[in-house]
């Protein structure tokens, strides 16, 4: 059974023990994450000679969980080195030929009493091979590496106090070295999906056996710990600071760019969900108990439409399944890309109601909605019914193999930030929906007027576990802007965005106004943005990765780079982040928003935006200010991201920043000019995939040429059509 880890876990000084750390009777295993410097990376006996399946096995062995393992091993692997994490490989090698040196029992058990030898050793798998003269390698003839080999005493000297276990069998050779290690005092962390057996239930048998000596984690929370280690304080919004290099064009004698400097996006057939599967009954009658009836199982459309259904938490609780919160319910995939936001009519050619996609929930995004307490909502992906294969489809997904993407070839991890903009509207005494105050900005009437709406939603946030940064009014009449704090885990701060934004809207309601996110409501007035903020650390690393006050811009070449595969991409990715009709009013000349491709430090009059730190004096980040609140958080969040990663492998030079003599490329000028750009670059063309490419560019293709008047939308976004 796997067992979550604690979002509470506690950070102990680098210099002492862990084990000084444990009161008797009162910690848990859970309350000691993993701590690089003390840890090593066990991975047992994965070899050649032990992966090799037979097709005509049981098809659980060669299809699911040996691929699985030797996937996620990788994966670890990759981190622990980047980590500079100890590795250590054990496998079965006997130390004669004759195999004469193995224990009774492998004696005993058929085909392990003939290992490889001296003369033919042990051979390794192709990305999981150790590094000579680094990586420490142990061959054992018995099924606990404690027992035939000097392991405790490599620990011992290596100051060693936590294991993290990899490998097979999971009811055979990792169960036994697990409790072993357990028994000699050290902390022990068991990968669930890197682990194989022969059969499900095996499987399942081994992590029973373990689980009361051991943490048991899946690879993301494995990942997501390493990666975060000795980052605090991210509510306070401490942006870590920056270093290296990076590489430049390879460029041959004719001038011409040889460099492979494609990004692979994992296939959806690839990804694996890792699955959260412990402790889900718990959770359910805790909601109950806290009172909720239902839970919202939802997604995004490519459109930015909320759709979900709510599941009655008794019935989830009732199903006689291991996981009762899995895949309850399902929603055509023709909701996922082929239907514009003011219709329920397909305008994608290759979708059809036809085919279904089952909805995965993700367990970390799980919250009580303030504003509805009888309802929980669960952010999910979306799979195909039979395979289980995460959909193409699915924008969540996507965003989450970029992330993925960033980490696992250019070895590096991004920090994002949000600004949410709105208007509120109150009913007049002419019965009709106008702005709460015609005020300016930052002024303080919007914030004395509004003290109680603004007190309402802070709350509510809070009690989401979203941190806000900033609130203050912004240009437009009755408006606000809410500033959510700056975090290294992507996926949850566009969740936030989400949910703040639903959060808002309900708040407003239960004031008596409406919060309004167009991006022009009046073409006399501001509109509104949501501005995004991007920096990178290197994988393992807490420091900031984008700045480096050492080069004349202030920013590292890395965080050039990046900036470079924005600009490069700005024409086409407006199709993601300014992409209705209505975003393009927003934008132009003179609107703090840029009208051609550009960059430039602490400039609001560029699209790209360089941000400086008031204290430091350093470049801390960019802002992308060509977005709003129309564009899907995932999808736009993706394709930005790509953008900067494929300027960062490519090692891209940053063009000279804006200047009054320089003239630079004009911005596309509507919807249907940036679609047009599009459909030219064949990079994001190759990210977002061939099926969500076909249904995204033929939606907003109908939007843009069956536009509506300002006027009809902003009634129907007051609830006036």
């Amino acid at each position: 059974m796997m067992v979550m880890a604690s979002s509470q876990q506690k950070a102990f000084p680098v210099g002492e023990t862990l084990q000084s750390q444990v009161t008797p009777g009162v910690s848990s295993r859970y309350d000691f994450p993993l701590r690089p410097s003390s840890m090593a990376l066990l991975i047992i006996d994965i070899q050649d000679e032990l992966t090799k399946v037979d097709p005509t096995s049981e098809e659980y062995k060669h299809s699911i969980a040996f691929p699985r393992m030797i996937h996620n091993t990788e994966r670890l692997l990759k981190s622990a080195r980047l980590s500079k994490i100890q590795v250590i490989f054990t496998y079965l090698q006997a130390l004669t030929d004759d195999c004469r040196d193995v224990s009774l029992d492998y004696k005993l058990s058929g085909d392990l009493s003939n290992l490889p030898g001296p003369s033919n050793p042990a051979k390794f798998l192709p990305g999981i091979t150790p590094i000579d003269g680094e990586e420490i390698c142990l061959p054992k003839t018995s099924c606990s590496v404690f027992q035939s080999t000097k392991l405790e005493y490599i620990l011992r000297n290596l100051q060693v106090e936590q294991l993290l276990v990899v490998g097979q069998l999971t009811d055979q050779c990792v169960e036994s070295a697990v409790r072993d290690a357990a028994d000699l005092g050290f902390f022990v962390t068991v990968v669930d999906d890197a682990c194989a057996a022969n059969s499900a239930d095996c499987h399942e048998k081994g992590l029973h056996g373990m689980k009361g000596f051991c943490r048991i984690l899946n690879t993301e929370q494995v990942l997501q710990e390493i990666s975060s280690y000795d980052i605090v304080n991210i509510d306070e919004q401490i942006i870590p600071s920056l270093p290296a290099a990076g590489h430049v064009n390879q460029k041959s004698a004719s001038g011409a760019d040889n460099t492979d400097h494609s990004i692979t996006i994992p296939k959806p057939s690839q990804y694996v969900r890792d699955k959260d599967k412990g402790c889900e009954t718990a959770l359910l009658r805790s909601l109950r108990t806290a009172g909720v009836k239902f839970i919202r199982y939802t997604i995004v459309d490519a459109y930015n439409t909320i759709r979900c259904k709510a599941v009655p938490l008794n019935f989830l609780i009732e199903r006689r399944v291991s996981r009762p919160m899995t895949s309850p319910t399902s929603i055509a995939e023709v909701c996922f890309a082929g239907l514009p936001t003011t219709m329920d009519v397909p305008k994608a050619p290759n979708l059809t109601a036809s085919n279904v996609l089952t909805l995965e929930p993700d367990l970390s995004s799980l919250q009580i909605l303030p504003y509805a307490p009888k309802t929980a909502m669960v952010m999910c992906t979306a799979h195909d019914q039979l395979t289980q294969d995460l959909s193409p489809l699915c924008t969540r997904g996507l965003l989450e193999r970029v992330l993925q993407a960033a980490r696992e070839e250019i070895g590096i991890e991004f920090c994002v930030g949000a600004e949410i903009e709105f208007m509120l509207y109150r009913l007049s005494k002419d019965g009709l929906m106008k702005p709460v105050d015609a005020s300016t900005f930052a002024n303080s009437t919007t914030l004395n007027d509004q003290e109680d709406f603004i007190s309402s939603v802070y709350d509510q946030l809070r009690q989401q576990d979203i941190s806000v940064e900033l609130i203050h009014a912004e240009s437009g009449p009755g408006q606000l802007e809410v500033v959510l704090s700056y975090s290294n885990n992507v996926l949850q701060i566009a969740d936030n965005v989400l949910f703040a934004q639903e959060t808002i809207r309900n708040v407003a309601t239960h004031h008596g106004m409406k919060a309004v996110f167009l991006p022009k409501t009046s073409m006399l007035s501001a509109g509104n943005g949501l501005h995004l903020h991007f920096s990178f650390k290197d994988f393992g690393s807490p420091q900031n990765a984008f700045s480096d006050s050492s080069r004349p811009t202030g920013i590292s070449r890395k965080g050039e780079s990046f900036i470079e595969g924005l600009l490069d991409h700005l024409s086409s990715l407006l199709s993601f982040t300014l992409p209705t009709v209505n975003s393009y009013r927003r934008v132009g000349a003179g609107c703090w928003t840029g009208s051609s491709v550009d960059w430039s430090t602490e400039d609001k009059e560029v699209p790209v935006r360089v941000c400086v730190d008031l204290n430091t004096r350093k470049a801390t980040n960019v802002e992308y200010k060509l977005a709003d609140a129309t564009a899907n958080i995932y999808l736009e969040l993706a394709m930005i991201l790509s953008a900067g990663m494929e300027g960062l492998k490519s090692g891209k030079e940053l063009r000279p920043m804006a200047s009054p003599d320089a003239v630079a490329a004009p911005l596309p000028q509507s919807l249907q000019e940036s679609l047009e750009c599009l459909k030219l670059d064949n990079f994001l063309l190759s990210v977002l995939g061939p099926e969500l490419s076909t249904a995204y560019i033929a939606v907003r293709e109908y939007e843009a040429t069956n536009e509506i008047s300002l006027e009809k939308e902003v009634a129907a976004a007051l609830g006036n059509a």
